[in-house]
């Protein structure tokens, strides 16, 4: 049995203090061995902001969220230097950090001097660093007994006992390596070449493959350390949001992004890094794209248009003839059974999840298993339970897209999910971006 320790809520930098002091209390009743953030999430609860309950060293947090009176970003009981936030940084094509970005002002480098983020001839790329200060990040996903659309979520900075995994570090080696890269910006395909860098035009219109091909085209060696983004990554992104912000309410928390007004020349027109000077969080509540102004984008963990704008296509999650199918590291560790990534499900562990209900409307359901959580019903409002929609097609080999279009409006989310596309789609509102998972 877990002992919980609660306190007033308060804010700020007060509320800072004493979660602190919190966690170091339960830190101290476990022996010191760590810190273990969790909550849970209940399924019979359709309140967004009453979905989410604090547990473990989470008590006592004050969330986090956009002020949008002020228009600022406010960390709450948070810390800016949390072991799970990352941090940016021009990563070389070797998979080696060239140095670090100024997390207020990415044109600029740690010491202020100027920085390579909009340089087409640069040898890398502009990415979010993630494992801090030697610690990595291990979650556990934990199903209620008899209830898979509730569980709890367990996100810690050491390896609690077996059920806990840090499959975000692992690379194309099997290996678990201190850090692992996610793109600051939208691809864009330079050269043939998949990049994530400032000022640059969004790439789009590619199939599956030739996303992947271009992504692919920053290895220099045989081993595959940049990939297109990985269903693990995105899963852990995700559940530090609901962590931080204490809602399934992404849009209401973070910013609603760029959602409505877009069109291929709108989209086209879009230059990466609208947020450069925004810190690592900033949003507003209206997702408009008006005469060609894109300031309404959302930015979460250091990261351009998490949700909105373009639906991004990702490797190791799959809908095939109605189940869905997942694969959380390159090679079979993860109880796989093939090595690498492709766009049938052979190899891939099933995971069932069969998405219900009406194709385009707001998910008010999700599966839980202990390899992450996936659309399951479709009945919900754009108030209500997880607040974005899913696309879904039970017929045939559909391959996700993720975050939602320039033209969808309100659905966009961090868990709007178009499960409708196949490996063949091409269209302008869809394209891919960068991972990278370097050697040890």
């Amino acid at each position: 049995m877990s002992t919980e320790i609660t306190s007033p809520v308060v804010t700020d930098e007060t509320g800072q203090m004493i979660a602190a002091g919190i966690g170091e209390i339960a830190s101290a009743i476990r022996g010191g061995k760590g810190t273990v953030y969790a909550f849970h999430i209940d399924e019979s609860e359709d309140n967004p902001a009453n979905k989410v309950t604090y547990l473990r060293d989470a008590v006592g947090k004050t969330p986090s969220g956009m002020d949008y009176t002020n228009n600022k970003f406010r960390y709450g009981g948070w810390k800016r230097d949390e072991f799970f936030m990352p941090r940016p940084c021009m990563l070389k094509h070797d998979g080696t950090v060239d140095y670090y970005l100024d997390p207020d002002d990415y044109s600029l480098k740690e010491d202020g001097s100027a920085s390579d983020i909009a340089d087409t001839t640069y040898s890398g790329n502009a990415m979010m660093e993630w494992g801090r200060d030697g610690k990595k990040i291990w979650m556990k996903i934990e199903p209620d007994e008899g209830d898979a659309a509730s569980a709890t979520v367990y996100i810690a900075d050491y390896q609690v006992d077996s059920t806990y995994h840090d499959w975000p570090f692992h690379n194309c080696k099997g290996q678990s390596v201190a850090h692992f890269y996610t793109p600051i910006y939208n691809g864009s395909v330079i050269d043939n070449k998949m990049r994530s860098l400032s000022g640059q035009q969004v790439g789009n219109k590619r199939p599956a493959d030739a996303e992947v091909t271009a992504a692919q085209a920053n290895n220099q060696g045989t081993a595959t350390i940049w990939n297109t983004e990985l269903h693990c990554d995105i899963l852990l992104v995700n559940m530090l949001l609901i962590l931080l912000s204490k809602t399934t309410d992404t849009q209401n928390a973070f910013g609603q992004g760029l959602h409505t007004g877009g069109s291929e020349a709108v989209n086209n027109n879009f230059r990466t890094g609208i947020h450069n000077a925004k810190g690592l969080f900033y949003g507003t509540n209206s997702g408009t794209i008006a005469d060609g102004n894109y300031v309404n984008a959302v930015k979460v963990f250091g990261m351009e248009n998490w949700w909105g704008f373009q639906w991004r296509r990702y490797q190791g999650h799959l809908l095939i003839d109605g189940v869905q199918k997942i694969k959380n590291t390159y090679g079979q560790e993860d109880g796989s059974t093939v090595e690498g990534y492709n766009f049938t499900g052979s190899g891939f562990k099933s995971v069932g999840s069969t998405p219900a209900g009406t194709s385009g409307n707001f998910i008010s359901e999700m599966n839980y298993t202990d390899d992450g959580m996936f659309p399951k019903t479709m009945s919900g409002t754009s108030t209500t339970h997880y607040c974005d929609a899913c696309w879904f097609n039970n017929s045939g080999a559909r391959v996700p897209l993720r975050g939602g279009a320039s033209n969808n409006g309100v659905k966009d989310g961090a868990f709007s999910t178009y499960l409708n596309a196949d490996a063949s789609t091409a269209d302008w509102t869809v394209g891919a971006s960068l991972s990278c998972k370097p050697l040890a």
